[in-house]
């Protein structure tokens, strides 16, 4: 008897979960769930070249849920939007892109020529958007039989944890959605942490692995778990760790944290969450780093590097952010922060576009450098960052004492950069830079061709700075960057 298509697939499917089980990864609880895909939009649908593309929600802080759709092509990519309410008007962020879109009717449309994370919004409102992300072809698929390949095809797949090992490749194909969650029976590692909450084990994790890469162009969910419940993709004492392409939505804590690893690139991530303590990336102890060409929207700092661990901890250092694009729900859209119990060094965010900064906290900002704990940081470098729409704070530099610290001193800030910094939207936004005490102190902040609503920033009142007087060797300067010799945007 001829089998089905889908009776192929499925089979297919469950030979590959079964393979995983028997190689012993350290897969925990999968099996695969042939059923629909998440809720498509309500409110959008989307054509590339004509042809129809899913277009998914997930939950966002304070709103009603975005959507979001993924896609891949080369070339030229005619992309035709069209909204379940009428549009009177629609902007394409960010701003930099250079995208003016055409309106007709409840349509949207414009092309493409290159990758990029893109968001649109109509009638002037930031509710209800949709963040549209355009990704280069895949090249180097990993073969679905190669026994270091742990492989997720199309359909939705139920996992609750997933050790990797050396040379472990993760591979969510196009369509696939791997969903966290916590089986009956399983106990909490801790019964109650800061909040209260029951913490399980890490949903993705490796421990002291080398040569590991997360890749594809699938979805971890982790929306149907309790708030803490579990980290998303945990990465401690590990070495060439590659994650790129996929997207995480709904992250109950975390959704990618480094833990004294070294050699680290995070490519074409997308994160889309709304609970609490949702941090994007954090970077802790933690050296030689890029993260480039990523969007996240969190409800918690976007991406952040830390010392959480004192000495004999490794310091963190060679950090590079750059090429990506923040919408900031709540705490620090990017920066150094809270806990820096060792030093941190080195570490440059460049060529960055914030499109929204909601956060309203004093200790929040778009760019933020806090320290609460005795490390000492430097050489720290804000570079080529655009900034549309801010509602209170864009610098926050501060050394001082709060819940996320735990050692008995302060630390100190040397050698800080902020140039080519602009500033748009209705908001003239505050800054802040302020040192702890006379032996703890903020030293050569450099503000280099700040400009504001237009405005070029050249001393500390016309930005509306505020620095107490534990801070020396403040200097505004209007020359900036040639704009010949800046780096261009790169995938």
């Amino acid at each position: 008897m001829k089998k089905s298509p889908l009776f192929r697939q499925r089979a297919l499917q469950f030979f590959f979960v079964a393979l995983l089980l028997l190689r012993g990864v350290g897969l925990v609880a999968a099996q695969v769930k042939m059923v629909a895909a998440t809720p498509p939009s309500a409110d959008y649908s989307v054509a590339v070249n004509g042809r129809p593309v899913p277009v998914r929600t997930a939950a966002v802080l304070n709103s009603p849920p975005a959507s979001f759709t993924n896609f891949d092509f080369n070339g030229a990519a005619a992309v035709t939007v069209e909204s379940t309410r009428d549009v009177q008007t629609a902007v394409v962020r960010p701003a930099a892109s250079g995208i003016k879109p055409v309106i007709s009717g409840r349509k949207i449309r414009f092309t493409l020529t290159q990758p990029c994370n893109l968001t649109v919004e109509i009638n002037g409102s930031p509710v209800k958007p949709l963040h549209l992300f355009a990704n280069p072809l895949e090249t180097n698929r990993p073969r679905p039989a190669d026994p270091k390949v742990i492989y997720f095809g199309p359909g939705i797949h139920d996992v609750a944890t997933l050790r990797l090992r050396d040379g472990a490749i993760l591979y969510l194909a196009q369509g696939a959605i791997v969903r966290a969650v916590i089986p009956p029976g399983e106990k909490p590692t801790n019964a109650r942490d800061w909040k209260g909450l029951p913490n399980y084990q890490n949903f993705i994790e490796a421990d002291g692995a080398r040569n590991i890469t997360i890749c594809g162009r699938g979805i971890f969910d982790l929306s149907s778990l309790p708030w803490h419940s579990r980290t998303a993709l945990v990465f401690a004492g590990c070495s060439n760790v590659t994650i790129e392409g996929i997207t995480i939505i709904g992250a109950p804590c975390w959704d990618i944290a480094l833990f004294g690893s070294s050699n680290v690139r995070i490519r074409d991530i997308k994160e889309i969450c709304s609970l609490e303590n949702s941090d994007g990336i954090d970077i802790c102890n933690s050296r030689d780093v890029t993260v480039e060409n990523c969007f996240l929207r969190n409800n918690d700092d976007e991406i952040c590097v830390k010392t959480t661990a004192p000495f004999p901890a490794q310091s963190s250092k060679n950090i590079i952010v750059r090429d990506c694009v923040i919408w900031n729900d709540r705490a620090r859209g990017l920066g150094i922060t809270d806990e820096t119990r060792r030093d941190i060094d080195n570490v440059l965010f460049s060529n960055c576009d914030i499109i929204h900064d909601f956060a309203t906290a004093p200790d929040c900002a778009a760019l933020a450098v806090i320290i609460s704990d005795s490390g000492t940081i430097s050489r720290v470098r804000f570079e080529n960052i655009r900034i549309e729409d801010v509602k209170a704070t864009l610098l926050m530099c501060s050394i001082e004492k709060d819940m996320w610290g735990h050692d008995s001193q302060r630390g100190h800030l040397k050698d800080l950069t902020f140039k080519n910094i602009t500033v748009t939207g209705a908001v003239f936004p505050k800054s802040v830079i302020a040192g702890y005490d006379d032996k703890h102190l903020i030293e050569n902040v450099t503000v280099d061709h700040l400009v504001i609503q237009g405005k070029q920033i050249e001393n500390a009142e016309s930005g509306k700075f505020s620095v107490n007087p534990f801070v020396r060797n403040l200097r505004f300067s209007t020359e900036g960057l040639d704009p010949a010799s800046a780096p261009a945007a790169s995938r």
